[in-house]
């Protein structure tokens, strides 16, 4: 018979030994690697000084007309004789958002992404879906004047606390102006007696600007009064600081107003200016309908497509291209990508450079934004390799 004692201690000792030998493997396991800390990054260089004066940024378009910016900063244009509306990008690409239009005119995006557009010859506002694309009417208008229908519209007036809601839209050729609910459906006259009135803006006061080809710009604040008299305005927007810009076909030119109505500058030598329009940053944009171009003059600053270095899954360094306009020297600041993207390290740009940020994420794309703390800001969709 085996003692059970003895038993009992060979177990002892043979779990003694698996023990210790657990223990020292243990003890001569590597430890798990740290994980390397990022090395800092430097700020990538400014791009070049933006162009002086004019510059082209599309030709050899049959009939472009008017413009304005969708929220992701792509600048939607119409052209009369192509009956499209499109939109170019920062890149410089342009796309066709839809066609078979007659006549299409003013061009304004609602908060919900729809684009409202003025068709000119059937006298009414159509609505494009953002998704689809399909066209559907938004409203229609009487017109029993035998002169051509309507022509700009805009702005929604949503983002103007001082304003109530709804569309502004000249009624071109009966001489009033309406402001229209977001579903079209209701319509409440805020303005007659004109001429023609073609185009439409509003400050941060709630003052209506209204562009008339009759040889006036009013406001209405509700009471209609003169702002300026000009040859056959034919458009009119108004700038992040008060300034208002008016195209002009009768003399071919672009004024700039201070808020009081005192004239600041005029360009001059556009051949057929029917549509204007500023960017985030105030700079202007126009089309020349006589040569079939769109221009733009910078007057602050500007985003070229920026460099993106993939540094591993899921990981990007982002060099903005800033571009100043000579004489803008304002700080400015590069804002961090919103959730679910994560900003690893940010560099803000100086004067001789454009800042830096690297990125986390799964996403396809980000937006990053530069601006100046205040009222001058761009936004920018940057697709990740």
């Amino acid at each position: 018979m085996v003692d059970p004692h003895s038993i009992v201690v060979k177990r002892a000792l043979i779990l003694l030994t698996i023990v210790a030998a657990g223990c020292q493997q243990g003890l001569i396991s590597p430890s798990p690697r740290p994980s390397p800390t990022p090395s800092a990054l430097s700020a990538c260089p400014a791009g070049a000084t933006a162009p002086a004066g004019a510059q082209v940024l599309l030709r050899n378009l049959p009939a472009p007309d008017d413009l304005t910016f969708d929220t992701s900063g792509r600048l939607l244009f119409g052209d009369i004789k192509a009956g499209t509306v499109s939109a170019l990008g920062i890149d410089g690409s342009v796309q066709q958002i839809t066609g078979g239009l007659s006549v299409p005119e003013g061009i304004v995006e609602l908060a919900n992404g729809e684009i409202l557009v003025a068709e000119q010859g059937r006298n009414r506002i159509v609505a494009i879906d953002p998704v689809s694309r399909g066209v559907r009417q938004w409203r229609a208008f009487a017109n029993r004047t035998g002169q051509e229908g309507i022509d700009g519209i805009g702005p929604e007036l949503l983002s103007i606390a001082a304003a109530p809601g709804g569309v502004i839209v000249p009624d071109s050729p009966n001489g009033l102006v309406w402001r229209v609910s977001l579903d079209g459906k209701t319509a409440t006259q805020i303005g007659s007696g004109m001429t023609r009135p073609v185009g439409s803006a509003v400050d941060q006061n709630g003052r209506i600007f209204v562009a008339d080809e009759g040889g006036s710009v009013w406001t209405l604040d509700p009471a209609r009064r003169r702002f300026a008299t000009l040859p056959t305005p034919d458009d009119v927007v108004v700038g992040r600081a008060g300034q208002i810009f008016v195209n002009t076909l009768g003399d071919n030119a672009i004024h700039e107003f201070d808020a009081q109505g005192h004239q600041l500058s005029m360009m001059s030598g556009i051949n057929q200016p029917q549509g204007i329009a500023l960017d985030g940053a105030d700079n202007l944009y126009y089309s020349e309908s006589g040569n079939g171009q769109i221009g733009r003059v910078v007057r602050s600053f500007m985003l070229d497509p920026p460099k993106v270095t993939r540094i591993s899954r899921g990981i990007f360094v982002i060099c903005p291209e800033i571009r100043r306009a000579a004489g803008f020297s304002k700080p400015l600041k590069l804002l961090a990508p919103n959730a679910p993207t994560a900003t690893l390290q940010l560099v803000q740009p100086g004067t001789d450079a454009s800042g830096t940020l690297e990125v986390q994420t799964a996403e396809h794309s980000v937006t990053i934004n530069v601006g100046d703390g205040g009222l001058l800001n761009l936004s920018q969709v940057v697709t990740l390799p």
